[in-house]
């Protein structure tokens, strides 16, 4: 199980904090493990590691809500930690977009929930369905342009293969008790 506390936006500006239970993850049809799910945007990986923005849909009483999120092509799924209620985008979800293409482009929340067994904005409990754009990048924006705001998810990857101490990084060196000496380091 994996515990996430979104920070829910309602459309008057009101925030709610739920904690969700996730047990069930699903990108692009395709099931995945749990263990690759996260919420850290803060990523190691090596520089052939590409990031897909996406958008998820993720089962909560009284109805789903939507998010942002990246895809990695090592296999994690990172999510966002704000979200909107999938109730409050009902006659214009086709029009809301993830980085400029519309829903209506790269498939419905719908969709997705009724292949999951799912009706109307209700999903299976604990389930986070994801659906990714074809573009790669590092953010992933859904816009609702008819209520005016929008949610950004930055992903930022650390490369494996840099230090980031470069030259300064310091010796090593042990203390025992108030004395210190330079002892080898047999690493």
């Amino acid at each position: 199980m994996f515990l996430l506390k979104p920070h829910v936006a309602g459309p008057e500006g009101q925030v709610t904090t739920p904690d969700v239970i996730v047990d069930y993850l699903e990108v692009d049809g395709e099931r995945r493990p749990l263990r690759f799910l996260t919420h850290e945007c803060w990523q190691q990986a090596d520089k052939d590691t590409a990031a897909r923005p996406a958008y998820c849909v993720m089962a909560l009483g009284g109805g789903a809500l939507i998010l942002p999120g990246s895809v990695l092509s090592n296999g994690f799924v990172v999510v966002a930690r704000q979200a909107w209620r999938l109730g409050n985008l009902d006659g214009h979800v086709g029009d809301v977009t993830l980085n400029g293409t519309p829903f209506g482009d790269l498939g419905l929340p719908a969709d997705m929930i009724e292949a999951a067994g799912g009706t109307g904005d209700a999903l299976p409990r604990g389930f986070l369905l994801v659906k990714t754009a074809g573009a790669t990048g590092d953010t992933a924006v859904l816009s609702d342009l008819v209520l005016g705001r929008e949610l950004l998810h930055r992903l930022h990857l650390d490369s494996l293969d840099g230090d980031r101490w470069g030259d300064a990084r310091p010796r090593p060196r042990y203390s025992v008790g108030p004395t210190q000496k330079e002892v080898p380091h047999y690493i």
